[in-house]
C-alpha cells in the first residue's frame, strides 16, 4: 500500500461566542492521504482563522511530495524527517537549520493525523492503540467560556456556569485578559491595576457563586501578563480555588514562569504552542505545575504522547489544548485515552454547533455528559459529515 494523494480542505462559518464573547468566523483546515489500496486518512492542521501562515502550502507542496509513493506505516519517520533532519548523506525534507516549532510542526500535526487514522484503518485497531493502549475509555472536557459579551452584567457571567453545568460539564474557563478588559489602563504594557484585579475577582466571585464549589474554574492570561501582575492577580484570586492559571507570561522565558510558580497560589499551567523540547526545558527549570500540549501545534499525536510521558516521568499531570472541530478533538481524545496524566480536554465551540458537526461517529454524539466517549472503531472512529462539510466549505474550495 502506497500513499498516492494529499489534498487539504477549508470550511468556514459562525462562531458567536469567541474571544471575549464576541461573534467571529472560524475556519477548519483539514487533510486527507488517500492511497492505491482505496484506504484514506482525515486529519485537521492550524489554520488561524483566514491566514495559512504557511501551513497548507507546506502540507501540499514539501510534505505531499515528500509521501507520494511512501508506505503510509512510516509515521514517526515522517515526522522526525520533517521536524528534526537526519544527517548526510540522507537528504532530509527540511533544511539541517530548520526548527522544529511553528508552521512546519503545524502542518506536521495535521498530516500526522491523517497517517495515524489511515494505519488504524489498515489494521482495523483504533488510533489509541497505534500509542499505547487505552487507560480510559471517558475524556473529561472542559469547556471554554472566555467571558460574556457584556463584562459588566454579572449575571451573564453566572449562566456561562449554569448553563455549561446544565449541559453536562463539570469544567469550564475564563480569559482573564477579557475578563476586565474594560479597565485596561494602558495596552502596551503587561501590568494590571488594582481597579481591574477587583473587577476580575468581582466576576469570577459570580462565576463561582454560581457554579457552586465542586465545579473545577480555570483561567487563562494568553501569555499577556509581567511577573508581578501575573503573582498579585492570583494572590487575590486564590479564595476561588481554581484548577489552574495558564499561561500567565509570555512563555519564552521559563525564569519568569518559576518565579510566578514561586509565589502563586494557583497552579500554573502552560505549554499549548510548545514541541517537546520546550516542554523539557520548562519541566526541567520546574516552570510549571501542569503542562497543555496542543496535538496541532506539538507535530501531532506521537509528538504529544511523547510529550505526556516526559511530563508524567516527572509528576505532572497534562490537560490538553485544542480550538480545533470534531475532528480534531477526537483525535486528542484518543492521545488522551493512552496517556496516564491526562486530566482535561479542552472544547471552544459550544455555541458554534457546526464545527462540532463536522465528522460523524456512526450516529454517536460528540459529547456525553460532559465527555468524549470513544468508541472500537478503527483508526480515529469518524467520517466526515458531507451535508455539513458541503454547507461550509470555503469560497473555492472543493469537497474531500
Amino acid at each position: 500500500m502506497k500513499i498516492d494523494n494529499v489534498r487539504t480542505m477549508v470550511l468556514v462559518g459562525p462562531d458567536d461566542h469567541g474571544v471575549g464573547g464576541q461573534s467571529r468566523h472560524w475556519h477548519v483546515l483539514l487533510v486527507r492521504i488517500d492511497t492505491d489500496a482505496g484506504l484514506y486518512g482525515l486529519g485537521e492542521a492550524a489554520h488561524f482563522q483566514d491566514q495559512t501562515l504557511g501551513v497548507r502550502q507546506l502540507i501540499e507542496g514539501k510534505m505531499k511530495s515528500y509521501l507520494l509513493g511512501k508506505d503510509p506505516f512510516a509515521i514517526r519517520p515522517f515526522v522526525t524527517n520533517m521536524l528534526y533532519g537526519g544527517l548526510p548523506p540522507h537528504q532530509p525534507a527540511q533544511s539541517a537549520s530548520a526548527t522544529p516549532f511553528g508552521p512546519v510542526a503545524w502542518a506536521v500535526s495535521g498530516v500526522e493525523m491523517a497517517l495515524c487514522d489511515l494505519v488504524g484503518k489498515a489494521l482495523n485497531t483504533p488510533v489509541y492503540n497505534l500509542l499505547g493502549g487505552q487507560y480510559r475509555r471517558r475524556l473529561l472536557v472542559y469547556l471554554d467560556r472566555s467571558t460574556p459579551a457584556d463584562l459588566n452584567d454579572l449575571d451573564a457571567w453566572r449562566r456561562l456556569a449554569v448553563e455549561a453545568r446544565e449541559d453536562g460539564f463539570t469544567d469550564i474557563k475564563f480569559d482573564l485578559d477579557y475578563a476586565a478588559a474594560d479597565y485596561t489602563a494602558d495596552s502596551w504594557n503587561r501590568s494590571l491595576t488594582l481597579p481591574q484585579i477587583n473587577r476580575i475577582v468581582e466576576r469570577l466571585t459570580a462565576v463561582r457563586e454560581a457554579a457552586g464549589w465542586d465545579m473545577e474554574i480555570a483561567i487563562d492570561g494568553h501569555m499577556q501578563y509581567d511577573v508581578q501582575s501575573a503573582i498579585r492577580v492570583a494572590q487575590e484570586l486564590a479564595h476561588l480555588k481554581l484548577k489552574w492559571f495558564e499561561d500567565p507570561t509570555p512563555v519564552v522565558n521559563p525564569d519568569a514562569c518559576v518565579a510566578i510558580r514561586a509565589k502563586s497560589p494557583i497552579p500554573i499551567c502552560l505549554g499549548e504552542v510548545f514541541v517537546a523540547e520546550q516542554f523539557r526545558l520548562f519541566i526541567d527549570r520546574g516552570a510549571c505545575d501542569m503542562i497543555h500540549p496542543d496535538i496541532l501545534f506539538a507535530g501531532g499525536l506521537t509528538e504529544t504522547r511523547k510529550i505526556a510521558d516526559y511530563a508524567d516521568l516527572n509528576y505532572i499531570p497534562m490537560a490538553m489544548h485544542n480550538n480545533s472541530s470534531a475532528l480534531g478533538i477526537i483525535a486528542c481524545a484518543h492521545v488522551a485515552a493512552a496517556s496516564p496524566n491526562f486530566i482535561g480536554l479542552e472544547y471552544h465551540f459550544h455555541d458554534a454547533p457546526w464545527i462540532g458537526q463536522i465528522a460523524d461517529r456512526n450516529g454517536q454524539p460528540l459529547f456525553e455528559d460532559g465527555h468524549v466517549v470513544l468508541s472500537d472503531e478503527p483508526g480515529l472512529g469518524l467520517t466526515l459529515n458531507n451535508e455539513v462539510c458541503r454547507q461550509y466549505l470555503a469560497s473555492g474550495e472543493r469537497l474531500f
